[in-house]
């Protein structure tokens, strides 16, 4: 690869180019560079809209409305036996989708007889079908032009219905709302009619077996004495506790008297004053008033004083009384203890008695409860749908629609398709996307470059001049025939832009200064067609003109184009020069024009294509290097043949021609890497053939760009 000569530039251009990802600027070049397609693209889409627009058929839209009842209206509190839900979303998205559904469009096409509507059931232009058939078709152009949709969150819907004609349209969409609400209130008078059917089925039935579980319970009832089983228990258990009471009282007294038992017989006499005998208490202070009186007599009168045997014969008694009411308490505490005895006896098998009629009670009470439950199961459900069948028959004739009309749908005064303005936007905008594409794709297929910045990111070599197409500058009238017309024209105005281009490339290498970069110079390009051999003629006349001592050498061998375009009439050139059948100086051609040399190629028929390559030719180059300030090479295109990277490499340098938006970029890189491989040193680029117009309509940066601004600066031909 050739060498970077403009890192720096390089550099900067890149990073330009990253910062502005989107070249707004270079955009609106392009479009200002493209106008004339953007306008004949935009003008052929804008046509054909209108011409689509005239050629639609127009079509009609009738919309109604329908709103949905939040509530479940009842004349009579319950009555429905299927209880109705209030309305919710998803029961909206159900008459949706019942509204579209074709059972409801078929009734719709009943109703309109649409089956022999032309467009509906026939076909317009068709052959006549079959009524079913017709039918069929017709159910099917309703669906497809119907449109129900929720409106928003709201428990309204919006039925549209498209058609050609519109007062079909207002029609089928004001038939198929009331279809819709007729068949809602008809689904609920069929569901009450099969309801209060079924339930007067149900209700005979139930009857018989109330029948049936009221009479077995009666009978039970009969059967087992059990006239009210929760009263008679209640009786029972009450009789328990109270017998329960009397016999714990009963065997607290027995043992009471029991124990006064025990103790009496245990204690003797003694014992039975404990039992609170008020009698044996009364003798026993007797006793001891005798026994004190009987000690204070004998103590006092000894033991034969006769008191003391009165005393002691009553003594004697108070003691046979006492044991007479002793036997007497004991006889009478063993009555005591029997008594009690035989009374606790009869409370327990009294209470035996009731518990035992308490357990066949509950026995008993156990199956009587079941029937009951089955008796009153069976009264409970015969008496609920007897209450519902009596609500279902007080509603008939009472049920309606949930859904009500909002609107029903006008005949439309207008088309809805096709929509002039959405017309008219939707060409605009296919239109402006047409033409995007037509200049996408012309950017495309336009391989070549458009600016120095281009050239120098892709070939890493400086832009050294821009070359203007004659044809675009203002006031230049030449021949397109005439090969020598443009270095002709720039003899003639040296003062225009097309030789300042020279100028600038002279100036790029210092050609006629003291540093002069080089001595020989290769002019090359890629491929054939570039303008190389109009930029050797016009840079070698720019030269002399400027008093450099130039030569131009033809090294064509096969097209001989610089040669032909000088003159067709030469008998030696530079093969001849090269095998040493002629003299150089016999060679050598001079411009009168400009004062420059040339030396052509003969027009004989000889294809010596080595000779040019060889060393003979670089002796050649070199000998006239030393005898002129400026050699320059005339080279063929340097992708199809060897001898012109051979050539490049043997001069000083090379000056590599590209035409402005014709050769493909590829081309150039690599024509640039080939004469790099073969030793040739680029010294810079010359972009030919620039458009002035279209390249300051496009603002790409060039100095080419800003050409208006600057153009008073040149003295152009008038």
């Amino acid at each position: 690869m050739a060498a970077k000569t403009n890192t720096l530039s390089d550099e900067l251009h890149e990073g330009e180019s990253d910062a502005r990802l989107i070249d707004l600027h270079r955009i609106f070049g392009i479009a200002r560079r493209r106008r004339w397609w953007i306008v004949a693209t935009v003008v052929i889409i804008l046509v054909l809209t209108a011409v689509a627009y005239t050629m639609v058929p127009r079509r009609y839209m009738g919309t109604a409305s329908i709103a949905l009842d939040r509530r479940a209206d009842q004349i009579i509190a319950g009555q429905s036996p299927n209880q109705e839900l209030p309305t919710d979303s998803p029961t909206v998205d159900t008459a949706v989708e019942v509204l579209t559904s074709p059972s409801l469009a078929a009734r719709v096409v009943d109703t309109l007889n649409l089956q022999r509507e032309p467009g509906f059931g026939q076909a317009i232009d068709g052959p006549v079908l079959s009524p079913a058939a017709a039918r069929s078709r017709a159910i099917s152009k309703v669906q497809s032009g119907l449109a129900v949709k929720r409106t928003g969150l709201s428990y309204a819907i919006d039925t549209s219905f498209t058609w050609t004609d519109p007062k079909h349209a207002a029609a089928v969409v004001n038939a198929l709302v009331d279809e819709y609400i007729a068949s809602q209130r008809d689904t609920k008078v069929d569901s009450r009619t099969n309801d209060n059917k079924l339930l007067r089925e149900r209700l005979s039935r139930l009857r018989d077996e109330v029948i049936r579980a009221e009479t077995a319970e009666a009978q039970y009832r009969a059967n087992t004495n059990l006239i009210d089983v929760q009263k008679d228990s209640t009786a029972v258990q009450q009789e328990l506790s109270f017998l329960n009471t009397q016999l714990a009282t009963a065997q607290a007294d027995q043992a009471a008297a029991e124990a006064r038992l025990r103790a009496a017989r245990s204690g003797g006499g003694n014992a039975a004053a404990d039992f609170g005998s008020p009698v044996i208490r009364g003798l026993r202070q007797q006793q001891a008033q005798l026994s004190a009186q009987r000690a204070d007599l004998a103590g006092r009168y000894g033991p034969l004083h006769p008191d003391l045997a009165k005393l002691d014969r009553q003594y004697a008694d108070v003691n046979n009384s006492i044991r007479d009411e002793t036997r007497r308490t004991l006889a009478g505490l063993v009555a005591d203890a029997r008594v009690s005895a035989g009374r606790t006896s009869a409370i327990r098998s009294s209470l035996d008695r009731a518990q035992g009629g308490l357990q066949a009670g509950n026995r008993a009470s156990v199956q009587l409860n079941e029937l009951q439950r089955n008796a009153d199961s069976a009264r409970g459900l015969y008496q609920a749908f007897l209450d519902r069948y009596r609500q279902s028959v007080a509603g008939e004739g009472t049920d309606k629609s949930n859904a009500s009309v909002i609107s029903r749908a006008m005949v439309p005064g207008g088309p809805v398709f096709p929509n002039a303005a959405v017309f008219g936007a939707g060409g605009i905008l296919a239109s402006l996307l047409a033409a995007v594409g037509v200049v996408l794709l012309l950017e495309l297929l336009e391989s070549g470059f458009q600016n120095r910045r281009q050239v120098e990111a892709r070939l890493h070599v400086p832009v050294i001049g821009t070359v203007p197409d004659l044809a675009t500058i203002p006031g230049a009238r030449i021949s397109k025939r005439d090969p020598m017309a443009p270095a002709n024209f720039l003899v003639e105005n040296q003062g225009s832009l097309f030789s300042e281009s020279f100028r600038s490339i002279r100036s790029a290498l210092k050609i006629g200064r003291p540093d002069q970069v080089v001595r020989s110079l290769a002019v090359s390009s890629a491929l054939p067609g570039e303008g190389k051999t109009t930029i050797s003629i016009c840079l070698a006349r720019s030269a002399a003109l400027a008093g450099a001592k130039v030569v131009v050498i033809d090294c064509d061998v096969r097209r001989r184009t610089f040669s032909r375009s000088v003159t067709n009439d030469t008998a030696v050139g530079l093969i001849e020069v090269l095998d040493g059948t002629a003299q150089l100086d016999k060679a050598l051609l001079h411009d009168t024009a400009s004062g420059a040399y040339i030396l052509p190629q003969s027009n004989t028929k000889s294809m010596n294509y080595e000779l040019v390559a060889s060393q003979a030719m670089f002796s050649l180059i070199q000998s006239l290097s030393e005898r002129f300030d400026l050699v320059l090479l005339d080279t063929p295109p340097v992708l199809p043949l060897a001898e012109a990277r051979a050539i490049a490499a043997m001069a000083d340098g090379v000056l590599f021609v590209t035409r402005w938006r014709k050769t493909p970029a590829n081309a150039s890189e690599l024509a640039v890497d080939m004469l790099a491989r073969e030793g040739a040193k680029i010294y810079g680029v010359a972009l030919s053939q620039v458009n002035l117009k279209q390249q300051s309509r496009a603002g790409f940066g060039d100095e080419m760009s800003y050409y208006h601004r600057f153009k008073g600066y040149y003295a152009e031909a008038g």
